[in-house]
C-alpha cells in the first residue's frame, strides 16, 4: 500500500448537490435512516439546492480507511456514480488534487471535478479529517463533460475505543450547466447513502484491512 500517496479523496464527486457554503445554513433533517446509514440534508441560504451529511459507523481502523481514499482506482466501484478517477497533483504527503467523472442521469451531462483534499489528524483524539474543496481550473476541460465550478465539504473518521470509527460524509456543491433543481436535490439523499452503503463492503478487502499507515496514529 502507498503510504498516503493518493487521497484521492475524490471525493468531489457529490456533482448533484449544488450550490456556495452560505454563512447561516439551516438545522439539518433527517431524510433517511436505513442499514446503518442515516443521511441528513439542509437548505443553504442564498441556494435553491441542498447540502448533505451522510453518518454510519464501521468495525475496522483509520489506516483502513485512509488506505480506502488513498486508492484512486478504486474510486469507481465505491463512490456513487463515478466513472473514473485519476490523481492529478501529488503536492505533498497530505494534499492531493484528483480528478473524477460522475455518471449522470438521461438527459443530464455527465459531469467531471477536480478537488483539493487535504488530510489532518487531531494529536489527542485521533480524528481524521480530510477537508474538501473544488478546484475547476486545474485540469484541462473535457469533451462531453460539465465540468462542477464549485464545492466544499469534508470526510471524518472518528475512532472509538470499542473499535468502531463512525464515518461523516458532508457536501455542498454546484453541479454547474442546467438541472432541474428537483432532480438535483432528488439525489442529495441517494449519494451520500449509496457511497457509504458501497464503503461497507469494499473496506472488509485485506488490502485495506491489513494496511499500516506510519502517519496515521490509531487511539489506543
Amino acid at each position: 500500500m502507498k503510504h498516503m500517496k493518493r487521497f484521492s479523496v475524490f471525493i468531489a464527486v457529490v456533482w448533484l448537490v449544488a450550490g456556495s457554503w452560505a454563512d447561516a445554513p439551516t438545522e439539518f433533517s433527517l431524510d433517511k435512516d436505513k442499514n446503518g446509514i442515516k443521511v441528513y440534508t439542509r437548505k443553504i441560504e442564498g441556494s435553491s439546492l441542498k447540502e448533505f451529511k451522510g453518518v454510519t459507523a464501521m468495525k475496522t481502523s483509520l489506516a483502513s480507511l485512509v488506505s480506502l481514499m488513498d486508492d484512486t482506482d478504486a474510486l469507481p466501484k465505491w463512490l456513487h456514480d463515478c466513472t473514473s478517477a485519476k490523481l492529478v497533483q501529488n503536492i505533498n504527503l497530505y494534499e492531493r488534487i484528483t480528478y473524477t467523472v460522475i455518471k449522470a442521469p438521461w438527459p443530464v451531462s455527465d459531469r467531471d471535478t477536480v478537488s483539493y483534499s487535504k488530510i489532518v489528524q487531531d494529536p489527542k483524539s485521533k480524528v481524521v479529517t480530510i477537508y474538501l474543496k473544488g478546484m475547476a481550473d486545474k485540469y484541462p476541460k473535457q469533451s462531453g463533460k460539465v465540468r462542477v465550478p464549485s464545492m466544499k465539504g469534508f470526510w471524518q473518521f472518528i475512532p472509538s475505543k470499542s473499535g468502531y470509527v463512525t464515518v461523516i460524509y458532508q457536501l455542498h456543491s454546484d453541479p454547474g450547466g442546467s438541472i432541474p433543481d428537483a432532480l438535483a436535490n432528488s439525489t442529495a439523499t441517494d449519494i451520500p447513502y449509496n457511497t457509504l452503503l458501497n464503503m461497507h463492503k469494499i473496506i472488509k478487502d485485506p488490502k485495506y484491512q491489513t494496511a499500516k499507515i506510519a502517519q496515521v496514529k490509531e487511539l489506543n
